[in-house]
């Protein structure tokens, strides 16, 4: 949902109601904040306006510094000198929806509706007040309350267009989607491989959003050709109240090659809020691994543990850091930790430019390489040792410092185009080699040591979508990786498909 883009014509619809000054003020005073608000010198605005309010409670001061201490992205300080406008001013119906349109946007949405309920009762005109109410409720995911109040705001607006853009994302919340798609991956372990995926999610309400998805691979190895399955059923819960939301899945795993039987797959994460730009996240899964040439020749399940932060603010700045351990049944853990944050370089209606930086490191308390060459056959013929990490790969002191690019383009209003880059500008890792040893006993058998190699990775990725239709979108994606132990190619073909929208209730 387009959160910030409902927020800003709300917005427009609160301004062109009070924009009118109830008391004059100095024109030298409020002239001389307002053009250095203007000019982005928040802190000379603030600073002459602090002086000005705190000489007499003034309506149009008071509103003006609010609204500088929110373009600061001082949202506390914001919120605080709403307060003191209240306060001073509380017969004044526009303080409480620019009040009510912070709290919103900062997902205070209890103490909105507050704010809203008492401006109900001394403004008659309830179309901007319906909005704010609609958004609160569509954030509680209470969608039925929402087009209660947006009807209500259209009865009195026809063709508002806020309250329209928002109906717009409910009927696609609650319409059934359906994903269908394809990617063939090829590198030079070398590994072929082609997927065929199927997902459809439904959102009934806060308890019942349930999940399903279907993978079928198809592995071309240099000497075999194999097959794996994986069905996963699953549902997302979301307790409000407590900014907390849990996705749990279920499934069953198999190869084709597999006497064993199928194999039983599992992923829990729950997700905290903590304030307006920061989340928790906490998972645990069961999971097949299919990453390395071995891993596609028989089943190997990985389990995996994860803490992790996320930020954003808005759609602009975004960030993550975390903690990871995998393991595999056989004792040898291998964990990791990274962090990475994109900031807003160019921002306009048809381009978004993101720049960051990620840093990340990892290590396994063992080598899993292992030569692909006998002992026998290395003795008698002699020569170099190659190998291959047997059943999954695992880093040694792997640290990487890279850039990070994200772009997106709106060449038409049918036509996204997006890209996303990561070079690593320092990276190293003490690299495996393999070579022929005796004992003390004077037996020959194949030793592992370990070089520090410097490199520099590169994972690309770009995609083209095209919404055919207001229900189907179409988009092709290419990625490349070039890793420490592979180079790889991806292709993407993918259809997302909305069912037939619900009637406006």
């Amino acid at each position: 949902m387009k959160i910030k883009f409902l927020l800003t014509a709300i917005g427009a619809v609160l301004g062109a109601g009070t924009a009118r000054a109830q008391t004059a003020l100095p024109s030298d005073t409020l002239e001389y904040a307002r053009a250095k608000a203007y000019g982005k010198d928040f802190g000379e605005a603030d600073r002459v306006l602090t002086l000005y309010n705190a000489r007499a409670s003034h309506l149009d001061g008071l509103r003006l510094q609010a609204q500088v201490l929110y373009w600061a992205q001082d949202f506390k300080r914001a919120a605080a000198v709403h307060e003191q406008a209240l306060a001073a001013f509380p017969s004044v119906p526009a303080l409480r929806l620019d009040y009510a349109r912070l709290l919103v946007e900062q997902n205070q949405l209890d103490r909105a509706k507050d704010q809203l309920a008492v401006y109900e009762t001394q403004d008659s005109a309830r179309a901007e007040s319906g909005l704010l109410l609609a958004l609160i409720s569509y954030k509680q995911l209470r969608l039925a309350a929402a087009r209660k109040s947006l009807a209500e705001v259209l009865r009195r607006y026809p063709g508002n267009a806020a309250a329209t853009a928002l109906l717009q994302d409910i009927a696609g919340t609650a319409r059934p989607y359906f994903r269908v798609g394809s990617r063939y991956l090829r590198d030079d372990q070398p590994l072929r491989a082609l997927t065929y995926e199927a997902e459809a999610t439904w959102f009934r309400s806060w308890l019942v959003a349930p999940t399903v998805q279907l993978q079928a691979n198809s592995f071309s190895l240099p000497d075999d050709r194999c097959a794996s399955y994986w069905l996963q059923v699953g549902n997302k819960f979301t307790f409000l109240p407590l900014g907390l939301t849990v996705s749990t899945t279920g499934g069953l795993f198999q190869y084709s090659q597999n006497s064993g039987g199928v194999l039983a797959t599992g992923n829990l994460l729950l997700t905290k809020t903590l304030g307006s730009t920061l989340a928790l996240d906490v998972q645990a899964a069961r999971q097949p691994y299919q990453a390395v040439l071995a891993s596609a020749r028989q089943p190997v399940m990985e389990r995996l543990q994860a803490l992790a932060v996320r930020y954003g603010k808005g759609d602009k700045w975004l960030g993550k850091a975390g903690v990871e351990q995998r393991s595999y049944g056989d004792g040898n853990p291998a964990y990791s930790t990274y962090a990475w944050l994109l900031a807003p370089v160019l921002t306009r209606p048809a381009v978004v430019l993101k720049a960051g930086y990620a840093f990340s490191y990892a290590s396994a308390e063992r080598s899993t390489y292992t030569s692909t060459r006998s002992l026998s056959d290395v003795v008698l013929n002699g020569g170099p040792v190659p190998g291959a990490y047997v059943p999954y790969f695992t880093p040694r002191h792997q640290l990487v410092n890279a850039v990070l690019l994200s772009l997106k383009l709106w060449p038409q209003k049918q036509v996204s185009v997006a890209a996303r880059g990561s070079y690593g500008v320092q990276g190293r890792a003490d690299a495996p080699y393999l070579y022929l040893d005796k004992a003390l006993n004077n037996e020959l058998y194949l030793a592992t040591g370990f070089a520090r190699q410097d490199y520099h990775p590169v994972e690309v990725q770009g995609e083209v979508a095209l919404k055919a239709s207001p229900s189907l979108t179409v988009a092709a994606t290419y990625g490349y990786s070039s890793l420490i132990f592979y180079n790889r190619h991806a292709f993407n073909l993918q259809f997302r498909y909305h069912l037939n929208r619900e009637k406006n209730r």
